[in-house]
């Protein structure tokens, strides 16, 4: 078998687990009132496909971390909840554990109303004492529900890292100063919830190897002395994470595209070389079952924690067992659909730019009765994607694109640095697209008259959007382009350039001439750079800047590109950056379908316009919508 290693058992306890694949807590917001079928199908999903041991996500233990994010496991409604998703996952032959904790200062913003905020420095002794005797009281009702374990929540700074970390305990009494005294709340609470659990059932604890960029934080050898108390105090294992809301180190917690693979894996190696008696759990992009296998086999790591990557495929470990790796559709930490969707109050649930059909599993795919032919109308990513996933469904798509390639602005968006497994994962789908034998027309241009020719039973519009070029006064002299000119390799400014508009695509044009060498301005007319992205990618956007030593001017507006200059006004001051060329990078607008919208139209042809084409988005809302039509288009047809 292949990754002989990751694909062994390991028993916890009285617990074996058929692999050493763990899927640990991550918030969907698929389960706020009620365990309903939407989270139970989702976990369904993974176990199906193969992981050993499913965690649900963060669950309170008490009221006053009940939060609009996440559920509870305090009262017996709570427990009988869970009893449908416990009892699923066994009926599938999976195996479950549930992530108890208690979030302290964390989810302040995110608590109901009149709901007092618990935090180390806060609480009374009767607190305290209250908070054990909840974790106690959860791991009995989890116990209940039917789980085959649970975790114990002490890492991201909730309030059992509070209480660790001396850059955040500053109490004076019993549960202060020594390492000791600060790990005794933790302690406390893992004796209470051992006392509610069978002798054979195993106790995880989710710990940060270190406290990053903080003060007086905890070091590699402060957490492994912590693990050892743990592990005489009932943990079995240690599921290392990293990161903290307090600092930059919040990367780490979900880490992005912006950090290499496998992260974590030699840092958490040298933590389980201090363990004793505890094994060790390590997470961090492991994207790749060769590097899972890898961190098993160099002995720094007992089992590997693999999230996102199953959220990406859930067919993650099956894959990998059948020696299918390059079948996988892997995650490429773009945080979208998942962080980002999280984090943000428009999107309901989480989702993936890679897998549409997350938090959709509940939902059957309407049969229509009969294989439709769809013309899917553009190759970018929403296209292609689209393209895939109807195919999959048994339909017979074919994609029509009007330049020579496949891969749209996706191709260019991993041109940027850092950004190479953008340009994987483009090259991935291109390859399922032909073999799955979707058939590709290029340098063609969709017309009404191809439409009515090639009758089609529907068509999904990808056609994607076209850069802005205002009319700034100079816009059209000799060294004056575009960011998708640049990206493209069409066009490579030199010396000092200045970039006009620094969100997202801005700073990447601007990192991607810097690195070859150029000297760059960007003109921003908000005052932060990098808008576009999501909360945790944008938190590098600064510090690339600086590290590329591109010169970034916000709340400035661009007046005029002269042949050596560009002018602009800020804070009702002119100024001017002596440059050899300008680069346009102010946003996009939709190209017009109005023809092909029309043409459907007349014909009686089920018609969709998806992703930027529909509204200038990201890639993730491209496939979200592409999803969403096929659903639309086969419930039609049913």
């Amino acid at each position: 078998m292949p990754f002989e290693k990751l694909f062994s058992p390991i028993k916890l306890r009285g617990l074996e687990l058929k692999n050493r694949v763990l899927m640990p807590g991550m918030d969907t917001k698929l389960a706020h009132n009620s365990i309903g079928e939407e989270v139970i199908a989702y976990h369904l999903a993974r176990v199906r496909g193969g992981c050993g041991l499913n965690m649900f996500e963060c669950t309170a233990v008490h009221p006053t971390t009940r939060s609009k994010m996440n559920f509870g496991l305090y009262t017996e409604e709570h427990r009988d909840e869970f009893k449908k998703l416990t009892s699923a996952v066994h009926e599938a032959g999976g195996r479950i554990g549930v992530q108890l904790l208690h979030c302290g200062f964390v989810y302040r913003p995110f608590l109901y109303e009149g709901v007092r905020c618990l935090d180390v420095n806060n609480m009374s002794k009767a607190d305290i004492d209250e908070i054990v005797s909840a974790f106690g009281k959860s791991a009995k009702l989890a116990v209940e529900a039917g789980f085959d374990t649970m975790e114990f929540h002490a890492a991201h700074t909730y309030l059992a890292h509070e209480f660790l970390s001396a850059s955040m305990n500053q109490r004076t009494d019993e549960y202060g100063g020594s390492l000791e005294n600060r790990a005794r709340f933790a302690l406390e609470c893992i004796r209470e919830m051992r006392r509610n659990m069978p002798d054979d059932m195993p106790l995880l604890m989710r710990v940060d190897v270190q406290d990053d960029y903080l003060e007086n934080g905890l070091t590699v050898d402060d957490i492994a002395e912590f693990v050892n108390m743990a592990g005489e105090a009932g943990v079995d294992l240690a599921d290392v994470s990293r990161g903290n809301i307090l600092s930059f180190a919040n990367v780490y917690e979900v880490p992005p595209i912006n950090l290499p693979k496998g992260l974590n894996i030699d840092l958490i190696g040298r933590l389980k070389s201090k363990v004793k008696n505890v094994a060790v759990a390590t997470v961090g992009r492991i994207v790749d079952p060769e590097m899972a296998e890898r961190a098993l086999q160099e002995g720094k790591a007992d089992m590997v924690a693999i999230g996102r990557a199953q959220i990406a495929d859930p067919e993650w470990c099956n894959k990998a067992m059948r020696g299918e790796s390059d079948k996988i559709v892997k995650c490429i930490g773009c945080l979208q659909g998942c962080y980002d969707a999280v984090t943000l109050p428009d999107r309901a649930t989480i989702t993936c730019l890679r897998n549409p059909m997350c938090a959709r599993e509940s939902k059957p795919v309407p049969v229509a009765k009969r294989k439709l032919h769809v013309m899917v109308i553009g190759g970018g990513m929403g296209g292609m994607v689209t393209a895939r996933y109807l195919k999959q469904f048994g339909h017979e798509p074919e994609i029509y694109e009007m330049t020579n390639s496949l891969g749209g602005q996706f191709v260019l968006a991993g041109k940027a640095p850092h950004k190479e497994e953008i340009g994987e994962a483009d090259e991935w789908e291109q390859r399922a697209v032909l073999s799955l034998g979707i058939p590709v027309h290029l340098n063609t241009t969709v017309t009404p008259e191809l439409i009515a020719r090639e009758k089609p039973d529907a068509v999904i519009c990808a056609i994607g959007a076209v850069p802005l070029m205002p009319k700034i006064p100079g816009y059209d002299l000799p060294g004056v382009c575009n960011a998708h000119e640049v990206l493209a390799g069409d066009i490579t400014p030199t010396g000092n350039v200045v970039v006009i508009g620094g969100a997202s695509v801005g700073v990447e044009v601007a990192e991607y001439l810097a690195e070859r060498g150029a000297h760059v301005s960007v003109i921003e007319m908000r005052n932060k750079p990098g808008i576009g992205y999501g909360p945790l990618r944008r938190k590098f956007v600064k510090k690339n800047l600086f590290e590329y030593g591109i010169n970034f001017i916000g709340e400035a507006k661009c007046e005029e590109i002269r042949p050596d200059s560009v002018v602009y006004t800020k804070h009702d001051k002119t100024s001017a950056i002596p440059c050899d060329a300008a680069v346009i990078s102010v946003g996009s607008r939709s190209r017009d379908t109005t023809d092909i919208v029309a043409a459907c139209k007349k014909l009686g042809i089920f018609c969709r316009v998806i992703g930027d084409a529909k509204a200038v988005g990201n890639a993730l809302d491209a496939t979200t919508d592409g999803m969403d039509a096929i659903y639309e288009l086969l419930a039609e047809n049913s």
